[in-house]
C-alpha cells in the first residue's frame, strides 16, 4: 500500500501537531517550532497513516523479515504508535516502565521475552536522543538486543549522529527540513518562517562532548588507557598482563575442593589475566593451597582476585582484608557501607606497600542475577566512591556500558557462557559479543562454561580468543 508522505505532514499541520512561532522547550531553550505528536491519538485516521508508514519500514528490512523481533515504544507518546504497529505487523510488543515496580515481580520491562531477543525501539521525535538511550539502556539491562531504532521526526540537531556513534542502527521517517519544505510548497508556511526554522536548526546543534567522554573508555585501546595519569597501579597491572597475554578473560573457579581449584587453575592459567576465587567456599584449603596458587600466578602471569564482596564498616573490613592482602591481588567489595570501608582497605595496602606488589579492589556496581535490589541511585553513588579512591580501585563490576565514563577504570562483567543462556537460580548468561560490544566490558568473567567443561584448558583457549578478538573489533571500529 502506497503511503502519501506529503499528506501525513499536511494533516499533522492541520490538527496543530506541528506549530511554528517561539516556544520554550523542556530544556529551557527557545525554539522556532514545536512538535506535539501526542494529539494524534485523537485522530485515528492520521494515527493509522503514520503507523502504516512505520510498519512498512519495519517489514522492508530483510533482517526483520527473517528473525522474530519485538517492538518497544519509548514512553509515553510512542506507546500507542508501537501498539498499532504491533497489530499491523503481528510483531509482539514490550513496554518499558519509566519507574521500576516496587511490588510483585518488580519488573522494568513488561511482556514476554527471552535473553538475547531483538527489539526495535520506536520514538516520535529525536533531539538529543536522551529518551531513546534511557529506553535502550533498560532493555539492554534486561539482556535484550536493540536491532533497530525508528523515529518519526528528526529535529536534525545531532541526536541521530549521537545514537549512531553509540552503535545503534537508527532511521527517521521525516526530518524537520523535509517537513518545512513540504509545508512551504503546500502554501502553509511563509518564506520567513521557513528560513527562521532552518536557521534555528543550523545554530542549535547538540554538543556531543559528554557522550564522547562516556564512550571514550570503550574506544581507547588498553595500552593508551594504561598510560593515563589517574590509572591505579592495580589497573595498570591488569592492562599490562592483558596486553602481554592477549587475554581479557577472567576465569571464576567456583569449585568445591582445593584439589579441583589447583588442578583447573593450572589448566586454564596460560589463557587468563585474572583468576577469580571464593576461597571461603572451598573445602580443604590450607596455606599450601594458597602458596601453590601464588606460584601458578607467578609462573603463568595472572592475578588472583578473591571475590569476597566485603560490605561492612571500615574497621571490620580492614580486619578482614588483613587476612587477604598477602595473597589476593584484588578483592571485590560492595559500596553499601560507603567510602570509609575503602579507606580501611587503603590503609592496609599502604601499610604493606614496601613488601607487596600493587593491590586493589573491584567495586560491585551491578549484579548479573535476576531480582537483585541494586537501584540507579546506588550505582551512581558507587561510581562516585570509585572516583574518590582511584589509587586502589581497578574498576567496577557492572553490566552496562554507560556506568563507567573514565577510561582509567576497568569494567569487569560476569555472566559469559557460549552454550547456555541461564541457570535455575537466576543467573543470566551472555555471549562474548554481548559482553564486550553491547555491555562495554573490558574484562569478562567465565565460570561454569570453562570449569565444568570436559576440557577446561581448551575451553579457556576458545573463550580467550573469542573475547580478545571481540575487544580488538571494538577498538578497531573506533
Amino acid at each position: 500500500m502506497a503511503i502519501d508522505r506529503r499528506s501525513i505532514i499536511t494533516n499533522l499541520y492541520d490538527i496543530n501537531a506541528l506549530k511554528f512561532g517561539t516556544f520554550q522547550l523542556k530544556s529551557g531553550e527557545l525554539s522556532k517550532y514545536y512538535l506535539d505528536l501526542r494529539v494524534i491519538v485523537s485522530y485515528p485516521k492520521i494515527l493509522k497513516q503514520i503507523c502504516s508508514l512505520v510498519s512498512i519500514t519495519i517489514l522492508q528490512d530483510d533482517a526483520n523479515s527473517k528473525n522474530q523481533v519485538r517492538l518497544c515504544g519509548v514512553p509515553y507518546t510512542a506507546l500507542p504508535i508501537a501498539t498499532v504497529v504491533s497489530i499491523d505487523t503481528n510483531l509482539p510488543m514490550l513496554i518499558r516502565r519509566k519507574e521500576k515496580k516496587t511490588y510483585g515481580t518488580k519488573k522494568l520491562i513488561d511482556g514476554e521475552y527471552s535473553c538475547g531477543d531483538n527489539v526495535i525501539v520506536i520514538e516520535d521525535i529525536i533531539t538529543s536522543g536522551d529518551s531513546i538511550l534511557e529506553t535502550v539502556t533498560d532493555l539492554e539491562k534486561s539482556n535484550l538486543n536493540i536491532s533497530n531504532v525508528i523515529v518519526l521526526v528528526d529535529r536534525q540537531q545531532g541526536g541521530m549522529q549521537r545514537l549512531s556513534e553509540r552503535g545503534l542502527k537508527i532511521k527517521s521517517l521525516f526530518n524537520i527540513t523535509e517537513i518545512v519544505t513540504i509545508l512551504k510548497e503546500a502554501g502553509k508556511l511563509s518564506d520567513e518562517v521557513y528560513t527562521s526554522v532552518l536557521d534555528y536548526v543550523k545554530n542549535n546543534q547538540i554538543q556531543p562532548a559528554k557522550e564522547c567522554e562516556k564512550s571514550l573508555r570503550t574506544k581507547l585501546e588498553f595500552k593508551a588507557r594504561a598510560e593515563l595519569l589517574e590509572t591505579s597501579k592495580i589497573a595498570q597491572r591488569i592492562f599490562k598482563i592483558s596486553l602481554e597475554k592477549k587475554s581479557n578473560l577472567c576465569v571464576a573457579l567456583d569449585v568445591d575442593t582445593a584439589d579441583k581449584l589447583l588442578d583447573i587453575a593450572e589448566k586454564v592459567a596460560p589463557h587468563i589475566c585474572i583468576l577469580k576465587t571464593h576461597i571461603d567456599a572451598i573445602n580443604g584449603v590450607t596455606d599450601a593451597t594458597i602458596n601453590n596458587l601464588q606460584l601458578l600466578a607467578k609462573q603463568y602471569n595472572f592475578l588472583i582476585m578473591e571475590d569476597r564482596k566485603m560490605a561492612d564498616i571500615g574497621n571490620t573490613v580492614k580486619l578482614q582484608y588483613k587476612k587477604l592482602v598477602h595473597w589476593a591481588d584484588i578483592v571485590t567489595v560492595h559500596s553499601v557501607s560507603g567510602g570509609m570501608m575503602l579507606k580501611g582497605i587503603q590503609e592496609v595496602i599502604n601499610e604493606n606497600a614496601e613488601s607487596l606488589d600493587s593491590r586493589g579492589v573491584f567495586i560491585v556496581a551491578e549484579l548479573s542475577c535476576n531480582g537483585n535490589l541494586i537501584s540507579e541511585q546506588y550505582i551512581k553513588e558507587t561510581v562516585k566512591i570509585a572516583e574518590e579512591y582511584k589509587d586502589i580501585v581497578a574498576g567496577l563490576v557492572c553490566q552496562s556500558h554507560d556506568v563507567i565514563s573514565s577510561p582509567s577504570l576497568l569494567q569487569l562483567t560476569p555472566g559469559v557462557n557460549i552454550k547456555n543462556s541461564n541457570d535455575n537460580l537466576g543467573q543470566q548468561y551472555q555471549s562474548p559479543s554481548d559482553i564486550i560490544l553491547t555491555k562495554g566490558a573490558d574484562i569478562a568473567v567465565v565460570g561454569r562454561g570453562i570449569y565444568q567443561d570436559d576440557n577446561p584448558a581448551e575451553a579457556a583457549k576458545v573463550y580467550k580468543e573469542s573475547l580478545w578478538n571481540t575487544y580488538l573489533e571494538r577498538v578497531s571500529n573506533s
